[in-house]
């Protein structure tokens, strides 16, 4: 009975994300604000939780393909702009942000002024630009 009630748990955890990762497009009409929610921490495989950080970073992207990325913290904000282009292969869709100028804000590996943002559902994105030099992930959730 025990079994029984796990795999129905797991059954329904499987379809709840499936049908979350499957429900529609991102709207690319008016603004859509994306809040981050989680930082994996790279190798360690370790989640810091938005509620353990000492920020709260925000992705605004609008549908004339600009964006602006903020970072609170609380007695600053930092702030980046610039414009981006969504891509979509048969295995992928992602943004690539083009940022205006250099900032610290940019999550890649190197010194380019590109950042590539994955598409996990029409509500999730996803910043794995500096796993591979073992830096952390961002994941973001819509909020508006």
């Amino acid at each position: 009975m025990k079994k029984l009630a796990i795999l129905l748990s797991l059954t329904s955890l499987v379809i709840n994300q499936s049908c979350d990762s499957t429900d529609g497009e991102i709207d690319f009409q008016g603004i859509n604000v994306f809040e981050l929610q989680y930082i994996n921490a790279g190798m360690s495989g370790e989640i810091i939780e938005k509620k353990d950080l000492e920020f709260n970073e925000f992705i605004e992207l609008t549908s004339n393909y600009h964006f602006v990325k903020k970072r609170v913290y609380p007695d600053s904000t930092s702030i980046a702009k610039g414009s981006y282009i969504f891509i979509q292969s048969k295995e992928s869709k992602f943004f690539e942000f083009e940022y205006e100028e250099e900032s610290y804000l940019i999550q890649n590996c190197g010194s380019s002024l590109k950042e590539h943002i994955s598409i996990l559902s029409n509500k999730e994105i996803f910043n794995g630009g500096y796993l591979p030099c073992d830096g952390p992930g961002f994941g973001y959730r819509l909020v508006n």
